[in-house]
């Protein structure tokens, strides 16, 4: 009873060492070498369409970029232009001011001189 899994085995070990294994490893290899050729092949597609979608971000990112840039600029040009326009504003009323006090100071002058002429 114990021969009988013995020459099993040693017969299954036999026959399969008869097997020309030459043609398989030449079928595998070539079936290989076609799966590799596919997946390179979609591996490249994969890759330009990654690209082709990056270049359509950078470029929609772009376009944001720039309109929030020139959005920005605008802002700060228009706050300058009020901050000039402010300036001149108080330059204005400081220098009306200014000559306000030079003719009270004038006027106030000549009414001492008078005062003075009368005496």
């Amino acid at each position: 009873m114990k021969k009988i899994p013995f020459l099993f085995f040693t017969l299954m070990s036999i026959a399969s060492a008869a097997q020309d294994i030459s043609k398989g490893v030449d079928s595998m290899q070539k079936q290989l070498s076609t799966q590799m050729a596919a997946y390179d092949s979609s591996a490249k597609v994969t890759d330009s369409i990654i690209k082709a979608f990056n270049k359509r971000n950078d470029s929609m990112e772009m376009a944001r970029f720039n309109e929030q840039n020139s959005r920005n600029l605008d802002g700060l040009v228009s706050m300058m232009k009020e901050r000039e326009q402010k300036q001149k504003q108080g330059m204005w009323i400081r220098l009306g001011f200014g000559i306000l006090m030079l003719g009270v100071l004038i006027f106030g002058l000549l009414r001492k001189r008078k005062k003075k002429d009368i005496q």
